[in-house]
């Protein structure tokens, strides 16, 4: 069970975020407008990862379970491919969430996390990004150090993105003209098609906020655990379905490939027909998602509680 409970608690005239969980993390609200309950820390270092100084000290360093997970299990798969450099994160969440300490307008609700491109040095070598450095529309280094961004690795770090079991990428906010450079190399070394899709889907530009003509912006969508809780999603829902449809139906398939002794009880075949009448569309995920709970008190005192984290 991913939370017990999540409440608001009024103190001094606030609505302030308060929980009782079973020690899993608890995205709640909007990334623009949310707070994090039992956050995961991702390490400032890692296989196939590392940060820098100037994001070690803002502390920034939470995210969900699910994010924190992809994260580190992207960088080890990274790591298989790319030995010479490492990939380089940036800001994640505060501890709690919200924007009391938080360095951008999202990044409050613990599925947000900034990566910085591949890139090369001006002999065309690999270099290991020590900054943020802005790209031009031909993914050059606009402060004429030489550097660029690098294309076919920037790539394979999509790839992984839009593809890790871990956590279901919803974004990847980018420079649209180096979206393209990605997309175009993709398709130059045939790429798997659907792979292909989902990356152009979930490559954007923004029209509210800054370019990312320096670094990639990645979210994640709420886990299916915390949309119970009051995490909430905000834009397409596609990349979602398709991916929940995929899983939904891989599950089938094994089911039905395992052998059976009995035949299947009249549970087990609701189930399974419940299972594939499930609506795929986007639409569906809202009106077939229990709605939050009300934040007020949700019956706490009946339950047992083993941890009474915060009321921030």
């Amino acid at each position: 069970m991913r939370a017990v409970a999540v409440w608001a608690l009024a103190l001094a005239g606030c609505a302030e975020l308060g929980a009782i969980t079973d020690g899993t993390s608890v995205s709640y609200g909007k990334p623009s407008n949310g707070y994090l309950v039992d956050a995961a820390r991702l390490p400032d270092q890692g296989e196939g990862f590392t940060t820098r100084e100037v994001w070690k000290r803002r502390h920034n360093r939470y995210g969900t379970d699910e994010l924190i997970d992809m994260v580190t299990a992207v960088a080890h798969r990274m790591h298989t491919r790319i030995k010479d450099v490492r990939m380089v994160v940036a800001d994640l969440s505060s501890l709690n969430g919200g924007g009391a300490y938080a360095f951008h307008k999202s990044h409050q609700s613990g599925r947000d996390v900034d990566l910085l491109f591949y890139m090369r040095d001006a002999e065309g070598k690999p270099f290991e990004a020590d900054a943020m450095h802005q790209f031009d529309r031909f993914g050059k280094a606009r402060d004429k150090s030489g550097l660029s961004v690098d294309v076919p690795r920037t790539w394979l770090l999509v790839k992984e993105l839009v593809t890790a079991p871990e956590a279901i990428v919803q974004f990847v906010f980018m420079y649209e003209p180096i979206s393209q450079m990605l997309i175009d190399y993709a398709k130059s070394k045939n790429e798997p098609e659907d792979v292909i899709v989902k990356a152009r889907r979930a490559l954007k530009q923004p029209g509210d906020s800054a370019r990312y003509d320096d670094h990639m912006h990645v979210r994640v969508y709420c886990a299916s655990d915390d949309r119970q809780f009051g995490c909430v999603d905000i834009g397409p829902l596609d990349l979602l379905v398709e991916r929940e449809a995929e899983q939904r139906r891989t599950m089938q398939a094994i089911a039905r490939a395992l052998p059976r002794t009995e035949p299947p009880t009249a549970a087990e075949r609701t189930a399974e027909k419940a299972a594939q009448e499930a609506p795929d569309s986007a639409a569906a995920v809202w009106a077939t998602s229990p709605p939050p709970p009300p934040i007020a008190t949700m019956g706490a005192a009946s339950v047992s509680l083993s941890s009474l984290l915060r009321a921030r």
